[in-house]
């Protein structure tokens, strides 16, 4: 670029590296924005499981009902219960109320004990689950704070290159100025002074 057209128009320069920021500052933004959005998605989730275990009652009231014995426990009742029919015949007391209360008793632990794992199950579940999204949420501050980091240096950028562009223009007239003075101041001091100047007698 010639100093001549540098003189027409001073501020293209920093016009050219404003459109350089620009185009990489769009860049970084873009990288950023798909963990910031995701981290904003998260709060909704984050915010509603924390709602319901701060109201652990309710929370436990409605996993409950959802609640079915399992396989296993099933299984392990009827084991239980032809063990303690067995004990019981062998004792003579088969049908008696002592044996059946102890069957039914031994029944209904088995059945407590199911139901207590299934419960334990659907909050360990649940935590991981608020886990995974606290994670999530915490990228998405992250990324979001480092948008605004980025936003905050390209203002900062930007006006510098706005303040150059402003006062280009001044600064090469002002210079423009000094080199055609100097220029003249020469010409006349070595004209005046007999020198290799200017010759205005045609000599």
């Amino acid at each position: 670029m010639s100093w001549l057209s540098n003189f027409i128009n001073p501020g293209r320069g920093y016009q050219k590296g404003q459109e350089q920021l620009d185009k990489y500052y769009q860049q970084a933004q873009g990288y950023l924005d798909p963990y910031s959005q995701y981290g904003q998605d998260a709060y909704g989730d984050l915010n509603s499981a924390m709602q319901q275990l701060l109201n652990p009652q309710e929370l436990q009231d409605r996993w409950a009902q959802g609640y079915q014995q399992s396989q296993y426990a099933k299984d392990l009742q009827d084991f239980a219960g032809q063990q303690g029919m067995n004990a019981a015949s062998s004792m003579g007391m088969l049908g008696s109320s002592p044996a059946m209360r102890a069957m039914q008793q031994g029944t209904s632990q088995i059945m407590s004990a199911d139901r207590q794992q299934y419960m334990n199950d659907l909050l360990q579940k649940y935590l991981a689950g608020a886990g995974i999204g606290q994670n999530i949420f915490g990228a998405g501050a992250n990324a979001a704070g480092q948008m605004g980091q980025n936003a905050m240096n390209m203002g900062q950028q930007s006006s510098q290159m706005a303040y150059g562009k402003q006062n280009a223009g001044r600064g090469l007239y002002e210079r423009g100025l000094g080199t055609a003075a100097g220029m003249v101041s020469g010409a006349l001091g070595g004209g005046m002074g007999g020198g290799g100047g200017w010759n205005f007698t045609g000599r």
